[in-house]
């Protein structure tokens, strides 16, 4: 799949979508592990060269902190790709950027829990104001950890215990009654979706849970087990993995085969004239966030561990078998990827449900190689 994305010319800069730096931050995240894995030196070369390229892509139009606080908490992945490339090879080129997106988190508005903002939209305040979402943890936690080694800024806005005090204040307030997430919060509580008492949206939307569930492993990954702040960390993700299981068993009983739908907790549903369906990437996102929590030990509990893999095993081969476009070139494609949704506007079930599923998004396509590279590792 990587090959195919690379002669398809995707990730080589911002697509320019909503979703754009989302995008670049989890195929880099691929492109990286791609080559941690492979033994090839042909394709590590290859590989190595288009990241280098794709990350620094992304600098001129980073470098600016003003301009970055008014872009979606996506951002940050890149500047994880950008801290990470620079540890590695030493290119002062990475570090405007870095800096820039560092005094960005400074500027960043947060609500009076100290939640963040996940996009200050400075077009359309009155939709986006308060909203703090899911996905945003994606981005956050993991460049804030990095951080705290190269920024000399106010120390309590990096590190473990910033990127811990986000996860779990979205955690305490969008946890639904099955301990899965959904999709953010309006602390205002002014948008007509929001819970009266807490401001969380009504829908465990399957993607957003999947970018929370891969945030907080990447944070795992980037401490060592004797870290203050690990056992929590490792206790949430054991919580929200449970259930992510529990909701893998319902759609297997339901529909006789392992998904992550669009709705996580309404396999098989109808909403109005609209019915849930399984989708791609969340479901991609989920197998590899099994997988690797298996495969590191952060699942201790071996029934647990076990109904782990089978799970993430089983959502990856029904992707191979639902989702996976062989081509006449060589090349191979993913289809079923929801398109964007987002809390800015009315947000009901049938709003989840209605959106467009898209061939070869790079969200998708990304999630699939790091699922893939899971199960090679684990099988």
């Amino acid at each position: 799949m990587l090959d195919s994305n690379i002669a398809r010319g995707d990730g080589i800069e911002n697509s320019g979508a909503s979703t754009g730096f989302i995008e670049l931050g989890i195929f880099q995240q691929a492109l990286r592990e791609s080559i941690a894995y492979t033994n090839s030196t042909t394709q590590k070369k290859t590989w190595e060269e288009y990241l280098q390229n794709s990350t620094l892509s992304a600098v001129a139009s980073l470098s600016n902190a003003t301009a970055n606080a008014g872009l979606p908490l996506d951002r940050l992945s890149i500047g994880t790709s950008m801290i990470h490339l620079y540890e590695s090879t030493k290119d002062e080129a990475y570090l405007p950027a870095i800096r820039a997106l560092q005094d960005s988190v400074l500027q960043q508005p947060r609500n009076a829990n100290g939640g963040l903002w996940y996009y200050q939209n400075r077009n359309n305040l009155t939709a986006y104001h308060n909203l703090s979402y899911a996905d945003g943890m994606f981005s956050f936690p993991p460049f804030a950890i990095l951080s705290a080694n190269h920024s000399s800024a106010d120390v309590n806005s990096f590190g473990a215990e910033a990127a811990l005090i986000q996860l779990q204040t979205l955690y305490n307030i969008c946890k639904d009654s099955y301990g899965l997430l959904v999709h953010g919060y309006d602390a205002s509580k002014d948008h007509a979706w929001a819970n009266k008492e807490t401001g969380a949206s009504p829908a465990v939307w399957g993607r957003a849970l999947g970018w929370y569930t891969l945030g907080l492993v990447n944070t795992l990954s980037l401490l060592s087990p004797s870290h203050p702040t690990f056992p929590a960390l490792k206790n949430l993700y054991n919580s929200l993995i449970r259930a992510q299981l529990t909701a893998s068993d319902r759609s297997l009983a339901i529909e006789g085969s392992y998904g992550v739908w669009q709705i996580v907790d309404h396999p098989g549903a109808t909403f109005g004239d609209h019915a849930n369906f399984v989708e791609a990437s969340a479901s991609c996102l989920t197998a590899y966030n099994l997988l690797r929590g298996a495969r590191e030990g952060w699942i201790e509990d071996e029934s647990v561990k076990e109904r782990a893999v089978l799970a993430g095993v089983g959502i990856f081969q029904n992707v191979i078998y639902e989702f996976l476009v062989e081509n006449g070139d060589g090349t191979v494609g993913l289809n079923g990827t929801s398109t964007v949704a987002t809390l800015s506007g009315d947000v009901d079930f049938v709003y989840y449900v209605t959106r467009p599923t898209v061939l070869n998004s790079l969200i998708g396509t990304s999630a699939f190689i790091l699922a893939s590279l899971e199960v090679e590792k684990i099988c």
